[in-house]
């Protein structure tokens, strides 16, 4: 007998303490949110008590191969350590994916909450420094952002196909998705 296609839960990596994603599913008790951070996955079960929360980190998830209908991860990958090891967890457990992720040429740092222009075209710590510090964002987690490429992202997900938004005319974030029967 083999799995039914349509059944199986979505699960959101990384989501935080709300899941954007529960919030807007019609059966909340189907979405598993996994969160590496204990503190956020107390206050998502609070937020929403029947939403599955799971502690875990995404590069060694504890779930069977197939058994996620949908994963979604959010702005999660280019945080990672070894985004080699998510990609292939997202690919070992998830039916379908939807991955989305920042492109570092866009003239915005997108990773505080008012954008730091041209932060990425700047190669000195100290203006980096300098530009987090105006605009109010924290230095060690901008700089910590791990980006990746398109090509990158081909060699992660081979059977996905990457699409781009664009917001001033460039590329603003790469999405990376797997739907059955859409072949790359």
């Amino acid at each position: 007998m083999g799995v039914d296609e349509t059944e199986g839960p979505l699960l959101d990596l990384g989501g935080g303490p709300a899941s954007f994603f529960a919030g807007f599913s019609p059966n909340p008790d189907q979405v598993i949110l996994l969160e590496i951070d204990p503190a956020l996955a107390r206050e998502a079960k609070t937020l929403r008590p029947s939403m599955h929360v799971v502690v875990a980190d995404g590069e060694r998830l504890p779930l069977a191969d197939g058994v996620v209908r949908v994963t979604v991860c959010n702005s999660v990958i280019e945080h990672v350590p070894r985004p080699d090891a998510l990609a292939a967890e997202i690919r070992r457990v998830s039916r379908e994916y939807f991955v989305q992720t920042p492109c570092e040429s866009f003239p915005l740092e997108t990773h505080s909450f008012v954008g730091i222009p041209f932060y990425n075209s700047l190669k000195s710590p100290s203006l980096r420094r300098l530009l987090c510090r105006t605009f109010g964002a924290n230095y060690g987690y901008v700089s910590a952002v791990r980006y990746l490429t398109e090509d990158r992202l081909r060699t992660l997900f081979p059977e996905a196909r990457i699409g781009y938004e664009k917001a001033l005319g460039v590329p603003k974030c790469f999405y990376v998705y797997r739907v059955q029967g859409l072949e790359r």
